[in-house]
């Protein structure tokens, strides 16, 4: 062979060989398989079934396969039908591991460098999945992309909860209590929609409460469940009260609830639960005796749930609010300023027949309203507060020295400092002074029966005297 043959052999040879490099390196690293789900907080898991024998191109199953497995792989059918369906009935134990990806707010999608062959893609559902599917995909020869979300593969229920006041036949955000029995109760109603699903079923539903409990009043004796039911408002759910009840709210701060309606397990293992929509808990509860007007009580709500993977979520409520009105009275002597101590006074709701308070006259005149007489008179004690509403202050017993005004007065009310505020007016009592008219007619009347009396008295002894 001649030099310039050898030389142009050689030069063919090396081509040859970097022609082939980058179908060795292709064939050693794989292809790129990238799953994608724009859905946070989900586990996506990606196993080998199979794997290409490189001589004989066939498939290689994983010998802890199941045979129904193995009989798919190995089949001549095209379809992934039957082969899905062995994943499905099998345990992912029996397969490797070949990738992970954790999604979060930040992290949609993962990229991994796969052999050919065949992978079982497993989607771990967390607490608000309603349904979810997983993947058969065939790597042959080309990279590959699952794009989970956008092949509908999870489907959340992205449950909500709310809360209200319940005025007869309308449901508010705010409302105003009063002391007297007949205004001290508000009903307040938690509605959550039902998440998980008979595939992925829940171990805890909580409905949570938290209450400000220096204006509402937490013990047994005034707050009342009075029905947890689902939507139809009359199919009563199982459940069991949790008082106290501490966890986290949807900050991650650990909270202090009023109480918690927690669904039992035996209804969350059933299936009629996820053919549900909605649980809805409604419930009493009582002004508190340390309540102070114009402030207003936050009420709030939110719902805690976990399902058997123990993945859980809590979902954020809404906040209601309680205020309530207090009543102040001046008592002034007529036309002036001058304050009128002693008089003693009730309030009255719109009826002016109902009695919500009672109140007496302080030095300056001024009139603070309590729950009972006694309070009123010793000026201390629980003071009687107001639902919002139109009320009357009327005396009933003056002080000496001023005549009864038995008037209704009402009172103006300032919604900005919760305050029904009036004067009212006392006349005094007109009592004659010595020296006056009326007192010296008396006077003259009375020497002039005297003198009377006493010339009578002369005349009869001088008969008496003459007759002896």
């Amino acid at each position: 062979m001649s030099k310039t043959k050898r030389i142009s052999a050689i030069v063919l040879a090396v081509l040859f060989v970097l022609m082939m490099v980058p179908f060795a390196a292709n064939a050693a690293s794989g292809y790129d398989f990238t799953v994608k789900c724009n859905l946070p907080d989900y586990t996506i898991t990606v196993y080998q079934v199979a794997k290409v024998n490189a001589e004989t191109g066939a498939y290689e199953v994983d010998t802890d396969a199941s045979n129904a497995v193995k009989t798919a792989v190995n089949s001549n059918e095209t379809d992934t039908t039957a082969l899905f369906n062995a994943l499905e009935a099998d345990s992912v134990s029996n397969y490797t591991a070949s990738g992970t990806l954790n999604t979060t707010a930040s992290k949609s999608q993962e990229t991994f460098n796969l052999p050919n062959g065949i992978y079982y893609v497993v989607t771990t559902p967390n607490a608000k999945t309603k349904t979810f599917s997983n993947s058969v995909v065939v790597i042959d020869g080309e990279a590959v992309t699952l794009d989970i979300t956008g092949r509908s593969k999870i489907n959340e229920g992205n449950p909500e909860v709310h809360k209200t006041i319940v005025e007869g036949t309308r449901e508010v955000s705010s409302t105003t209590l009063g002391s007297h029995t007949s205004d001290n109760t508000v009903t307040f109603k938690l509605t959550a929609t039902i998440t998980g699903s008979t595939t992925n079923k829940l171990s805890s539903y909580i409905i949570r409460d938290l209450m400000d409990t220096t204006g509402l009043s937490d013990s047994d004796s005034d707050l009342k469940i009075k029905s947890v039911t689902y939507e139809d408002g009359t199919t009563a759910v199982a459940y069991d009260k949790v008082n106290p009840l501490t966890g986290k709210n949807k900050d991650g701060v650990d909270t202090n609830y009023t109480f918690g309606i927690s669904v039992r397990n035996s209804v969350l293992n059933s299936n009629e639960f996820y053919g549900h929509e909605k649980v809805i808990v409604t419930y009493t509860t009582k002004l508190a005796n340390t309540a102070v007007n114009k402030t207003a009580y936050e009420n709030h709500d939110d719902l805690y749930y976990k399902n058997t993977s123990d993945q859980e979520d809590v979902v954020d409520g809404d906040t209601v609010t309680v205020k309530t009105y207090k009543a102040q009275l001046t008592k002034y002597q007529a036309n002036s300023t001058t304050p009128v101590p002693g008089a003693k006074f009730y309030l009255y709701k719109e009826d002016k027949s109902t009695v919500v308070g009672y109140g007496k006259s302080k030095a300056d005149g001024s009139i603070t309203f309590y729950t009972t007489e006694a309070a009123a008179e010793a000026q201390s004690g629980s003071i009687a507060y107001l639902k919002k509403g139109t009320y009357y202050a009327k005396e009933y017993e003056a002080p000496e020295g001023y005549n009864l005004n038995s008037s209704f007065v009402q009172l103006d009310e300032d919604n900005t400092n919760y305050i029904y505020s009036g004067t009212a007016y006392n006349t005094p009592t007109k009592v004659p002074k010595t020296g006056e008219a009326g007192t010296m007619a008396f006077t003259f009347a009375g020497i002039g029966l005297i003198v009377v009396a006493g010339a009578m008295f002369v005349v009869v002894m001088k008969k008496r005297s003459t007759s002896k």
